[in-house]
């Protein structure tokens, strides 16, 4: 079989791969279509502590079952995602169905081979039908940013700012809507990316710039107590503490994004402001199953001009493409069947 390699810093190759093989409770499927998430581009930039290369990356993704799983009303052929999840199952957290706090937790893609390859074993108990193979890679960030605006506490009448409009911050905006917020204002560098976030629902574009007035007089010049919630679906320091900066008092903001492990922030204003500061990083069963619905309903169209797809094979100019900050794409999506 092959897959696209990721090798090193900078580094993705598309060459041949030793054929998967599946265990006990697990199944063997063909890869059809697989995402680029923000947490790889950040891999592949040497950024991300918890891959290390070489691996075959991919953890959004739709692929075709090779065998029936009856118990799942699942037949061969059927187009799925997974849960990429993998976890111990008998802790009291996996037996209450909170599994994203396993001890054990581990990720397809991450700590084993991923959809980056043609074929792949999985879980037999963790695929989910879906009815088309490219809104399919769309069911995991989805279940991330039913997450985050689980974690943020996303209210009836709330307002919320969400930062970056990568397609997980999108999304969140989507879900905030859903969960009835009041005012949501999305804030981006890139300009391309910004515009996107009027289709998902955003009420307000803020466009960051450093030789601008700041994001947060911006934010604070709308809602001049604070907002409700802020998600930061970005991760950098600059991007945190202006989070907390932007938050009215007893408001809540989530730490979704991964780009920087250390960050310093202002903890006296924490305290004084009694803000709530949680993260967010992946998700309960509940919420993919959630995910896994809101994709396969008709009524919402998961397409448009910030989705890409492109054989895998060209994995390697994706990915620099993803990492460069003027790429117009939310998602590029990699084919591989």
């Amino acid at each position: 079989m092959h897959a696209l390699w990721w090798t090193g810093v900078r580094e993705m190759q598309w060459d041949q791969a030793d054929e998967p093989r599946a265990l006990e409770g697990e199944v063997l499927v063909e890869s059809v279509a697989a995402g680029i998430c923000g947490s790889e581009v950040s891999a592949y930039l040497g950024h991300n502590e918890l891959r290390t290369p070489p691996l075959i990356m991919g953890h959004e993704f739709t692929a075709k079952l090779e065998q029936d799983i009856a118990e799942r009303g699942l037949v061969a052929g059927d187009l799925v995602t997974v849960n990429p999840l993998i976890t111990c199952g008998t802790c009291p957290d996996c037996q209450a169905g909170q599994r994203q706090y396993c001890q054990q937790r581990k990720i397809i893609g991450v700590d084993f081979p991923g959809a980056y390859g043609t074929r792949l074993a999985v879980p037999r108990a963790q695929c989910y039908r879906v009815q088309d193979a490219i809104a399919g890679t769309l069911v995991e960030p989805l279940a991330c940013a039913v997450r985050a605006t689980a974690q943020a506490q996303v209210g009836l009448g709330d307002s919320v700012v969400v930062i970056g409009a990568g397609l997980i911050g999108l999304m969140s905006v989507y879900v905030a809507r859903l969960r009835g917020a009041r005012q949501i204002i999305l804030v981006e560098t890139n300009p391309k990316r910004l515009q996107h976030g009027l289709s998902w629902g955003a009420d307000e574009l803020i466009l960051a710039k450093e030789d601008a007035v700041s994001v947060v007089d911006r934010v604070r010049s709308r809602v001049p107590r604070g907002v409700d919630r802020v998600i930061d679906a970005v991760g950098y320091s600059l991007t945190r503490a202006s989070a907390l900066a932007m938050t009215r008092r007893g408001g809540r903001v989530v730490f979704l994004g991964l780009h920087e492990s250390q960050t310093t922030l202002n903890g006296n204003a924490i305290v004084r402001d009694e803000v709530e500061v949680v993260g967010s990083f992946c998700y309960s069963d509940q919420e993919f199953a959630t995910a896994v619905s809101l994709v396969n309903d008709r009524n919402r169209d998961f397409t448009g001009n910030w989705l890409d797809v492109r054989p895998a094979s060209q994995g390697d100019e994706a990915f620099a493409e993803q990492a460069t900050s003027s790429t117009s794409y939310a998602k590029i999506v990699l084919q591989l069947g």
